[in-house]
């Protein structure tokens, strides 16, 4: 198994519950721990060989097309997808899926979440975090005016894919998404115009703190940790660091974490709140040799009892949700419940690397005001319809 050593449950977790199953069942597993910018490669090399070098992987969500596509891994097996069908809701496991197949057995529900330093939001004059984009920015201006913070709001914006996340979820928020009905590409929509617009718009009036644009996930999530900012979207992982940290935010105690606030006006009412999905899944190789001992590990390990032992991560199952145990141990599930309805994925497509990167440069080209956020994403629409899209 190649498992990804860096977020999401820790690599001591697996081998513990690996050893748990060799107890169980006389079969050995053998643990393969890579960096998640490795994984990739190493993947695509192991599915040259005649016999793959692992019989599971990892799968990023980003992947799935492309690595069904390749024909690298093979579909879940009816028997398990009902069982996820029974027991994940929908926004999870359709990540997952591309041509009507599921291809990996979902593990880890990662998503954004919104946090908020209430401390200084409390020495701005307000007493509860914003419901809207609109409230947000508000709110910003107002610490800006009285000196609070240079720069109130910080995120990761980094020319990576952590770049596109965050476009994906704000033009969720603005009532949109980056894929047509029929499933083709829509950069130039007015929900998508309108994100980049509203990212351009917060650096160039210094709402947004500049080095956001050098910043990873892991960088922003300390600098909202040590105080530093009063607003930040970051991944679930923050909420535990905010639990366990001893920098200032923590030692306060006064954070707020809630849904990510959605535009009024361009989101449904039923649901304003969004978020961008960062799940990732099990799959097995089609070069395996051992197909059924990989599946069963695979409900093994993703199974309820193994994610009740580690409410660290947000479970996937709705039984582990609605337990007294996990909502005593994790207080935030029903906010997370709550954010994780409202999840848009990134482009589902074979070649989404790809497009990926030439969406990256052109955002980032629009933040750095080298062009304007309409004519950037005009400009990446017409290049990955030439250089992607029409490819043979």
């Amino acid at each position: 198994m190649l498992y990804m050593a860096q977020a999401g449950y820790q690599p001591d977790d697996v081998l513990k519950r690996a050893e748990s199953f060799f107890k169980e069942t006389g079969i050995k597993v053998h643990l393969f721990f890579a960096e998640y910018e490795d994984q990739y490669a190493m993947i695509m090399e192991s599915a040259e060989k005649e016999v793959s070098d692992y019989d599971i992987i990892l799968l990023d969500l980003i992947w799935t097309a492309d690595f069904a596509n390749r024909n690298i891994i093979d579909p879940v097996p009816p028997s398990l997808r009902e069982n996820i069908e029974k027991g994940i809701v929908p926004e999870i496991f359709l990540a997952f899926q591309y041509r009507e197949k599921l291809w990996a057995m979902p593990f880890l529900a990662n998503f954004q979440l919104f946090f908020v330093n209430m401390d200084l939001l409390n020495a701005a004059g307000f007493s509860s975090p914003p419901e809207t984009l609109e409230e947000m920015v508000d709110m910003a201006r107002r610490a800006k005016e009285l000196g609070i913070l240079k720069y109130p709001i910080f995120d990761s914006l980094r020319k990576q894919e952590a770049l596109v996340c965050e476009y994906v979820w704000l033009t969720g928020a603005f009532g949109g998404t980056l894929i047509n009905d029929d499933g083709s590409l829509n950069l130039t929509s007015e929900p998508a115009v309108n994100a980049l617009s509203f990212l351009h718009d917060l650096l160039s009036e210094g709402l947004l703190n500049p080095y956001s644009l050098n910043a990873e996930e892991v960088f922003a999530s300390e600098v909202f940790l040590a105080g530093d900012c009063l607003f930040t979207t970051n991944w679930t992982f923050l909420t535990g660091l905010i639990r366990d940290s001893q920098l200032p935010i923590s030692r306060s105690g006064n954070c707020s974490l809630i849904p990510i606030s959605a535009r009024v006006s361009g989101v449904d009412q039923r649901n304003r709140t969004s978020t961008v999905s960062g799940f990732q899944g099990l799959s097995v190789a089609r070069n395996s040799n051992n197909k059924e001992q990989a599946w069963r590990f695979i409900k093994y390990i993703s199974s309820p009892d193994f994610q009740r032992m580690h409410l660290e991560e947000m479970s996937i199952w709705e039984e582990v949700w609605s337990e007294d145990r996990s909502r005593h141990l994790d207080p935030e599930i029903e906010i997370k419940r709550k954010q994780i309805l409202a999840v848009h994925n990134r482009p589902i497509h074979p070649q989404y690397r790809q497009i990926s990167m030439i969406l990256q440069d052109w955002i980032y080209k629009a933040l750095l005001g080298e062009v304007t956020p309409e004519a950037a994403l005009n400009f990446a629409q017409k290049q990955i319809e030439t250089e992607v899209l029409s490819a043979p």
